[in-house]
């Protein structure tokens, strides 16, 4: 099986050929050099365990996805954090996925062309977006503000 870029090694799984990392690399020109771009809306998907009061406090419905404001979607993430509600934190967006996956497997540079927030805090989805994000994935390019998406799970009745 093999994948595209420039690779140390000609195969994902060992084969009985000799070893690439020993022979001689070829020097490549700058023109011969490719990149891999995408273009995302950046999203960090944030999984929490809530209660009915918490859906009807915000406006939400059970079963559904909904477009809710800026301002409304901040408070619902800082109540969130506040009482400890998140259970998990996963990098989202197709091409973002796509370009950090690429970067993974052929060991190559992806720029990924985007929004996220300007002010990125320690521990925040934003952050746990870059850190789960390879850093062969150039990110340099992400302006403007980023969405979020949480999947509230509250027990049926």
């Amino acid at each position: 099986m093999k994948f595209p870029g420039k690779r140390k090694s000609k195969h994902y799984f060992p084969v009985n050929a000799r070893d690439p990392l020993l022979q001689q690399i070829q020097p490549e020109n700058e023109s011969s050099v490719s990149w891999v771009v995408g273009i995302d809306q950046t999203l960090v998907d944030i999984e929490a365990k809530v209660d009915e009061a918490f859906i009807v406090r915000y406006g939400l419905s059970a079963g559904h996805s909904l477009v809710i404001e800026d301002d409304v979607a901040e408070a619902l993430y800082q109540e969130l954090v506040r009482n400890n509600l998140i259970t998990h934190q996963f990098a989202g967006g197709t091409i973002g996925n796509t370009m950090h996956n690429y970067s993974v497997l052929a060991d190559d540079r992806s720029v990924l062309l985007g929004v996220m927030c300007s002010n990125i805090e320690i521990g925040g989805y934003a952050y746990r977006y870059l850190c789960n994000t390879s850093s062969r994935t150039d990110l340099n390019y992400l302006q403007g503000v980023r969405r979020r998406h949480w999947p509230l799970l509250y027990p049926d009745r």
